[in-house]
């Protein structure tokens, strides 16, 4: 299709340009090697990653593992493999399974990651020493013509923003999208699969079986018949990839590959577009935290979580979130009213309950009417402690468990009405009431 030769054109690295990633891979190689031979450690520098099976799309991460024996302390592993990083290409500290250094080294980002040199699969490892075995294996596997077929599929994925397992976006990783090609053959062989996926779709290469996930999207890995290859991919990612795969089936387009940008409303546009709808928003914000994405994320998730869950609680319907990180982080929460009635309907036990006594001698006095029996239970009606949805945030916001960092700042704005108007939140509200589709803007 000349579309998708078009696009690959605009996304495939040149033979000059692979040359000087080869080179800048050399020279890092023997740079690791020459500061681990300081420290007098022995490890064995190992390419991993999209560079490595030839999968890359122009200016790509580089992704260079230090493979340590398996008898190395863990300690040592860490505290070697994060000096030999500082050294080579010194950058932030990132934490996963093993920590790891981030730099950038002539002109590229690259990642340092210290790692245990496992020889059999069925040995216990953590998912950062199972990489290289995901490298051998696509690179075995994964036949002539289809490198090209899988950059599609990364860059139709980063286009329509299902591109990436880490827990900013929830998404598909590259090692995923090259199982996806292995598995059906083409770019556009895997979207034609997609558009009839349901949540709970289960895949795996064959002869590759694996157990039952519970996750929306299950692939087995081939290399470890334990793990779901597609855990990360959440609903929303999974539901929009179905989607994109279907409309562009319907009418192809470059913009699933490369959208616009999404610009940021003014406040005439947001009256405009929003309408009633501002009059229910609530936003929380707080500063940027100098943390990783898969650090702050989940703590972001789970203080938006109990913010809702504490509105819920009060009976505040919930209408929709959504996560905005710039200068500051947003978390904002839209609600079908925000205010309620002044009094709420309480419940209390049954007609035949030993507590009857109790709660009528309690609320015969203070409640707002006299308590009723309403089928076969007593019932009062009380008054509203928080009769706004933003006044019960403001009061109860250092109340409820947000994440462990989120918690540490203490500093948080609570914003309504006209104040959600102001500059500084124009690209939270803007993301917030957008909803067309990357490819739709």
């Amino acid at each position: 299709m000349a579309l998708e030769g078009d696009v690959l054109k605009r996304i495939k690295p040149s033979p000059a340009q692979d040359r000087k990633v080869d080179d800048i891979v050399d020279e890092l190689r023997e740079l690791v090697v020459s500061e681990a031979r300081k420290l007098n450690v022995h490890i064995e520098p190992m390419l991993v990653g999209s560079v490595a099976k030839g999968t890359h799309l122009k200016d790509p991460d580089i992704d260079m593992f230090m493979l340590f024996p398996e008898s190395t302390p863990l300690e040592d592993l860490k505290a070697h493999g994060l000096a030999i990083g500082q050294k080579v290409v010194p950058g932030k500290e990132h934490y996963a399974q093993h920590p790891y250094v981030r730099g950038v080294f002539k002109g590229f980002q690259v990642d340092l990651v210290p790692a245990f040199r496992i020889r059999d699969t069925r040995s216990k490892m953590s998912a950062v020493d199972r990489t290289p075995f995901h490298t051998d294996f696509v690179k075995k596997n994964l036949k002539k013509g289809m490198a090209d077929e899988v950059r599609l599929l990364k860059r139709f994925m980063k286009g329509v923003e299902c591109y990436g397992a880490e827990a900013k976006v929830q998404g598909f990783s590259g090692y995923l999208c090259e199982l996806l090609v292995m598995r059906f053959g083409a770019f556009k062989a895997v979207l034609e699969a997609a558009r009839d996926w349901t949540v709970g779709q289960a895949l795996e290469l064959p002869g590759h079986p694996g157990k039952e996930f519970p996750e929306p999207l299950t692939f087995i890995d081939p290399v470890d018949a334990t793990r779901n290859v597609a855990s990360a991919v959440s609903h929303e990612t999974l539901l929009r990839f179905i989607l994109a795969s279907r409309e562009y089936l319907s009418s192809p387009d470059s913009k699933f590959f490369f959208p616009a940008e999404r610009g940021e409303w003014s406040a005439a546009e947001l009256r405009e577009r929003a309408g009633d709808r501002l009059g229910n928003i609530i936003s929380v914000s707080f500063q940027r935290m100098d943390l990783i994405d898969d650090v702050v994320y989940p703590q972001f998730r789970k203080s938006l979580a109990s913010i809702t869950a504490l509105l819920e609680r009060e009976e505040f319907e919930i209408e929709k979130t959504s996560i905005h990180v710039d200068d500051r982080t947003h978390l904002v929460v839209e609600v079908g009213s925000m205010a309620l009635p002044k009094s709420k309907k309480h419940r209390g036990p049954p007609v035949n309950s030993e507590n009857v006594s109790e709660f009528l001698a309690k609320w015969n006095s203070v409640g707002k009417s006299a308590p009723y029996i309403e089928d076969g239970r007593w019932y009062v009606m009380i008054e509203r402690k928080h009769e706004r949805a933003d006044q019960l945030v403001k009061a109860k916001l250092d109340d409820i468990p947000l994440g462990k960092d989120v918690k540490k700042l203490g500093k948080f704005k609570v914003i309504s009405g006209p104040e959600v108007l102001a500059k500084e939140h124009l690209a939270a509200l803007t993301k917030h009431f957008d909803e067309r589709m990357p490819w739709q803007r």
